[in-house]
Order: structure tokens, then C-alpha cells, then sequence
């Protein structure tokens, strides 16, 4: 039962959380234009302070190597299997590319990370979570980004825009997370060759670092509640039996094979299980629905995905934590 309990309070909040932020919409609290500026507060301020300043925190002698590894090979072989399930299940060519990326490309930012911090209440462990995965976020969220243009590209209807592939990733470039990423490895290097500058931020200017934190602090009830507001579960299935596979392969299978593989290799704990579930098990991205439109993909399918992911990833999220707690490996 404390087993059980245990899952239910991670899950809930977020549950909660999405829930606040679809009623609050449908009820005409959140406006159209309300969600649209709170995606952008959130995607290009909130998160990416949350990024950076964990990265800030973090320390380069202490990257968990094997497991950066494992979660390297493991995003690529599901990567494959995804291309592998296309060919398979896509009903029409332009579905091939919202399929791949459906499967694979977890809301790592929004629901992933946020998630990650809910599994413990230990402030040493609760530092330690938002350490590493702000490390793995370093590779995380590029290879989600780059295989996500590269899968919608190959499948594309509109090859006459030569242009296409260089916008794509010219957009990735520019990607918030990416630059706070980058920002974040810079301030890791520069202290590693210069240790005089530790942390210079936090030591000597507090208040701007103070600033960082609060905004930092914002990002995961705000995210959730943007995430629930963008859902849009209303509306009529068309592609049923390629909507279910999807699910089943982001929020069941996916995170099994990964988790069960990792159990295997026993080269973790259970902050490494916690980040695990982070990357694999959280919901798909609800940009890969505008980067599917924008790049001649199957919108509405795009569309479905994000949300019926969404939605059935508080039951699957429920069965993996508690899964993972009675077999000792949170």
C-alpha cells in the first residue's frame, strides 16, 4: 500500500496540475492568447533558466558516465525501432514521419524534467536529480531536436522546398533550451580552466542569482498547467490503429524495454531510474505537432498524438513508478 501511495504522489500532482490547466481553459480562465504568451514565457524564459541554472549548479567531475551512455544508446535504438514501427503501421507516407517522432520525441523539457524532481523529498537527492539530468539534457534534448527534423524530412510531401532541412535545424539553433544548454557547458568549462571563477554568480552577485532561481522555480507548475491547457482530447479519431500503437510504444513499451535493460546492466540507483523515466516514459512533446504541420506532415494524427499520449501517460506513468518501487529500484 505505501508502495502504491508512494506512486500515486508523484503521479497526481502532475495529473493535477494538467487537469487545473484543461479546465481553466475550458471554462475561458486561460484565453487562446493567454496560452500562446505563456508558452513563450515559459519555453523562452522559465525552462531555460531552469536549464541553465542547473547546469550553474552542477559539477563536470561528477557526470555519471556509463549512465550518459546507456541513455545515448538507448534514445537511439528507440529512435530505430521507431523508424522500424513507421514502415509498419503508417497508413500513408505522410503519416511515416509524425509516427517516428510521436514515438520517440518525449516533452522532456515541460513534463520530463519537472517530473524528475517530484520523485524524492531528500534535499541531497533532489540536488543530485536536477544535476544530472541537466547534464543529460545536454544530450537529451539535441538528439530529441535533430532526429525529429530528420525523420519528418525523409517523409516530407514537400521536397520542392529545398530550404526545408536548413530552416528546420537553423530553428533548432536557436532553440532556447539549446542555448541555455550551451550557455550552461560554457560556465562548466570556463570553471573547470579557470576555478577562480567558480561560482562567481552565486558568491558575488546573489541577487541576480536569486532572480535566476525564482524564475527557475516557476517553470514546473507552469509548465504543467500550459500542458494541460494545450490538450485537446474533444475531438474525432481518424487514425485509430496508428494512434494506439504510438501510445503503447511512448508510454508503455518504450520506457519498459529502456528501464528493463537498465535494471539488467545494474549500473544505476534510483535517481538514475527517476531521470530513466523522465526520458522515456513522460508524454510526446506538444512541439513536434507544430514542426510536424510546418514540415507536410500529417497534422491531425501530430495532433492526437500529444494528446491521447498525454492523457494515458498518467496511468502508464502510474504503473511504471510503482513498478519500479516494489522491485527496489526507486
Amino acid at each position: 500500500m505505501n508502495d502504491f501511495l508512494f506512486s500515486l504522489n508523484i503521479v497526481m500532482p502532475m495529473a493535477g496540475l494538467l487537469a487545473i490547466g484543461y479546465l481553466f481553459k475550458r471554462i475561458g480562465f486561460f484565453s487562446r492568447e493567454f496560452i500562446s504568451g505563456g508558452k513563450k514565457l515559459c519555453f523562452y524564459v522559465l525552462l531555460s533558466c531552469s536549464l541553465f541554472k542547473n547546469l550553474y549548479d552542477s559539477d563536470l567531475e561528477k557526470i555519471p558516465y556509463r549512465f550518459i551512455t546507456f541513455l545515448i544508446f538507448a534514445i537511439l535504438a528507440e529512435i530505430g525501432l521507431s523508424f522500424l514501427a513507421a514502415e509498419k503501421i503508417a497508413g500513408r507516407r505522410d503519416q511515416k514521419g509524425v509516427i517516428i517522432q510521436g514515438a520517440f520525441r518525449s516533452n522532456f523539457a515541460y513534463v520530463g524534467i519537472p517530473l524528475a524532481s517530484m520523485f524524492f523529498t531528500d534535499p541531497l537527492l533532489l540536488e543530485r536529480t536536477a544535476s544530472e539530468i541537466s547534464l543529460a539534457s545536454i544530450f537529451v534534448i539535441p538528439l530529441f531536436n535533430v532526429f525529429a527534423v530528420i525523420s519528418l524530412s525523409a517523409y516530407a510531401d514537400r521536397k520542392d522546398d529545398a530550404n526545408l532541412f536548413k530552416r528546420s535545424f537553423l530553428g533548432i539553433l536557436k532553440n532556447p533550451c539549446i542555448i541555455s544548454i550551451v550557455c550552461g557547458v560554457m560556465v562548466l568549462l570556463l570553471r573547470q580552466a579557470v576555478p577562480a571563477t567558480s561560482y562567481l554568480l552565486r558568491d558575488k552577485i546573489p541577487f541576480v542569482y536569486k532572480i535566476l532561481a525564482y524564475l527557475a522555480s516557476m517553470s514546473t507548475p507552469f509548465a504543467f498547467l500550459l500542458v494541460g491547457a494545450s490538450l485537446d482530447i474533444g475531438r474525432s479519431v481518424s487514425d485509430l490503429k496508428q494512434l494506439i500503437a504510438v501510445v503503447l510504444l511512448k508510454d508503455l513499451i518504450y520506457p519498459a524495454l529502456a528501464l528493463s535493460a537498465f535494471a539488467f546492466l545494474k549500473i544505476g540507483d534510483g535517481v538514475e531510474f527517476a531521470i530513466l523515466v523522465s526520458v522515456f516514459a513522460s508524454p510526446t512533446a506538444v512541439t513536434s505537432a507544430i514542426m510536424a504541420s510546418e514540415m507536410g506532415g500529417d497534422q491531425d494524427l501530430a495532433n492526437e498524438i500529444v494528446a491521447y499520449t498525454t492523457v494515458f501517460s498518467m496511468i502508464s506513468l502510474l504503473i511504471i513508478i510503482y513498478t519500479l518501487k516494489i522491485t527496489g529500484c526507486l
